[in-house]
């Protein structure tokens, strides 16, 4: 449940921040000063009075509360996790302690981050450490939920993965965080529609890039995102037939590459539809689901390596 409310929250926050709500409340964690979205005429008032340079708007203001409330629920719910792993185990089971610790110092580094994009205007390289932040936590609470099913996956326990397996898929799951992180890039700097066109960018097939302004310039930080693409779309197929051919990875494998596929084709239409919002939060959701794969297969293999009596998976 806490894993799914994460992804709810991610979403919320690439929702917020596509319809451009982030700064329709200008103060933290209230809005105006109030706990929900001002909507009645005194509250409005007040706000107005209050804050004369930052005029009301009622939707973006109950769509940035909306994500603090589920972004609220998730943090309780992680903390209850978490003293649940840290008391309910067994004192020597180091690997629950470890998650417990783990997300404690992510949750608190995300709500810092949290409060940090109001305060700070929306800076670029914070909202990126939110969303990435955000992210870590999901992919850790997907690594408990793996490991509290480990047990009771017999197969898992006939057969072993080998070290040069393993490797393939922290190769992948390095690959996949790089291209989210250069998406995220591209998303707090708006820079999603610096090129229009495919393959093509504004009519150049390949536009003079400014690396030195990697941190401004829109076409440069845009294509970055495209050849980081391309790169993640070839190393990604190419685990996807490689664990095509281990008959316990095989679903998994079908599964990367159905959304591997799915992915290229939004990231093609956000360009070529001038990036609706609905279709850009698709784009984010296929993103999450394929670095949860990437986890699953990678924890998957993991775990049949600490099989001590296990045979080599052919």
């Amino acid at each position: 449940m806490t894993s799914v409310l994460a992804f709810v929250v991610i979403l919320l926050g690439a929702y917020t921040r596509l319809t451009d709500a982030g700064l329709s409340c200008p103060d933290w964690p209230h809005c105006y000063g109030y706990l929900t979205a001002p909507h009645t005429t005194s509250q409005l008032q007040s706000a107005a009075l209050n804050y004369p340079l930052i005029p009301v708007n009622v939707k973006k203001a109950w769509t940035e509360m909306t994500h603090r409330y589920f972004a609220g629920s998730e943090g309780i719910l992680i903390l209850i996790l978490s003293f649940s792993l840290f008391f309910s185990r067994k004192a020597n089971d180091a690997k629950a302690m470890i998650i417990g610790t783990i997300l404690i110092g992510l949750l608190t580094i995300q709500v810092t981050l949290g409060m940090l994009t109001v305060t700070e205007k929306l800076k670029p390289v914070i909202v990126l450490s939110h969303l990435l932040t955000g992210l870590s936590l999901l992919s850790v609470l997907w690594w408990a939920y793996l490991e509290i099913q480990r047990k009771s996956d017999t197969i898992l326990a006939s057969v072993k993965t080998t070290r040069a397996h393993r490797l393939l898929l922290w190769g992948a799951l390095f690959v996949i965080a790089a291209q989210i992180t250069l998406g995220g890039w591209v998303s707090t700097h708006y820079a999603g529609l610096a090129c229009i066109d495919l393959p093509f960018c504004n009519g150049k097939l390949l536009p003079t890039m400014q690396w030195a302004n990697v941190n401004s310039d829109l076409i440069t930080i845009h294509m970055m995102h495209r050849i980081g693409a391309m790169i993640t779309a070839v190393y990604l197929s190419f685990i996807a037939v490689y664990l095509f051919n281990k008959p316990t990875f095989r679903v998994i494998a079908i599964l990367l590459f159905s959304l591997l596929t799915l992915q290229l084709t939004l990231g093609i239409l956000n360009i070529l539809w001038l990036r609706p919002v609905w279709l850009a939060l698709m784009h984010h959701c296929v993103a999450i689901l394929i670095l949860l794969t990437i986890i699953t297969s990678l924890v998957k293999a993991t775990i049949m390596a600490d099989n001590r009596h296990a045979k080599f998976i052919p």
